[in-house]
């Protein structure tokens, strides 16, 4: 293959991420005002009688969430200190939002990051799926209860997301219920002689051998650090759900708490569509229809909304740039590996030989 031809793959990956990103970005400058049932000029008036207290409290709300997240990062991974958990957080949070599918570039500069530090490549992978598995259960769980509480109004198609919602609840008492008989199952099950091992089937053990090591770690450190995981993921969607009602007050959208709480939940699983890079403008517009059936003012929501994907998604790609040019600039020292313990006097090997 010649390097011209490596090289297309690289540009049509770039040029899908810019693609994207541009999708995300006309979709949040067109697609929510016209949700909403405005336009912009009446978006942009809302926008103009915004106060410096209100942009302070949303800035707060915005890092209240950025960093009870790195709680979440030095649950996962023993050992990370709050600062790399942020310089981590940040500059992988603007990778995946200008990328669709950006977990992955994401979890990359997680990789490179983590391993400079000094982080065994088993652990960060523990961490990578651990923060995942935390993130989408969140999430998913979160839109289940949004979209029960909405199943009464007025917003469309909510029938159907109470019904999915229903079931994803359901999902979790159902598997606590069968699981002791399929444990029974297993332990009564008869094992089958070993297969005669050749080189294929060598590679196959020893690659389920390092999965269950990985599972093992996994569930030692969900073990120990459980209630660090489950704290600090409820408390940066707290953050998040603060923000999103104050960025409402702060246009006026004139909704209940409760409704915009709701719907601020239902929405949350939204921001897993792989369309657009953190399914930007997307999960507005949705969340836009929602609040305005449920009485919100058309332009006040609209600017409200769009503020909230200005702190939650746009501003980050500047600031994890910034952090992940701190990172390369001053990346930190490697943590020194332990030294091996020194045998102790009269304990060698020779030491016993020789005594009487």
């Amino acid at each position: 293959m010649t390097h011209r031809a490596r090289r297309l793959p690289a540009c049509a990956g770039r040029l899908l991420g810019v693609l994207s990103s541009a999708t995300g970005l006309v979709l949040l400058a067109l697609a929510v005002p016209k949700a909403a049932g405005t336009d912009w000029s009446a978006v942009r008036d809302r926008l103009a009688h915004l106060g410096g207290a209100q942009l302070a409290l949303m800035c707060a709300a915005a890092a209240a969430a950025l960093w009870t997240y790195t709680y979440v990062l030095t649950a996962a991974l023993p050992g990370l200190t709050r600062r790399q958990a942020l310089l981590v957080h940040c500059t992988g949070s603007a990778v995946s939002n200008l990328l669709p599918l950006g977990g992955g570039a994401g979890v990359a500069v997680t990789y490179a990051m983590t391993r400079r530090w000094g982080h065994p490549p088993g652990a960060v992978a523990v961490c990578v799926a651990l923060t995942g598995v935390c993130n989408v259960a969140a999430r998913l769980f979160l839109s289940a209860v949004g979209a029960l509480l909405l199943a009464r109004t007025a917003v469309p198609g909510i029938g159907w997301a109470a019904a999915a919602g229903a079931v994803v609840l359901v999902l979790p008492a159902a598997y606590a219920a069968v699981r002791p008989v399929v444990r029974r199952h297993r332990a009564h099950r008869v094992r089958r002689p070993p297969a005669p091992a050749g080189a294929p089937r060598r590679r196959i053990t020893a690659g389920a051998r390092r999965l269950a090591a990985g599972v093992r770690t996994g569930r030692d450190v969900l073990r120990r650090s459980w209630p660090q995981l489950a704290c600090a993921m409820t408390a940066t969607l707290a953050a998040q759900g603060a923000l999103f009602l104050v960025c409402l007050q702060a246009a006026g959208a004139r909704t209940g708490w409760g409704d915009a709480l709701a719907v601020f939940a239902a929405s949350r699983l939204l921001t897993q569509i792989a369309v657009t890079p953190g399914g930007i403008g997307v999960t507005e517009s949705a969340a836009a229809v929602a609040l305005v059936a449920l009485g919100g003012a058309p332009a006040a929501v609209a600017a409200a909304l769009l503020l909230f994907a200005a702190f939650t998604h746009l501003l980050e790609i500047p600031l994890g740039a910034l952090t992940g040019a701190l990172w390369l600039l001053h990346p930190g020292a490697r943590r020194p590996a332990p030294a091996p313990a020194a045998p102790s006097q009269g304990n060698t090997p020779r030491d016993r030989v020789r005594s009487p």
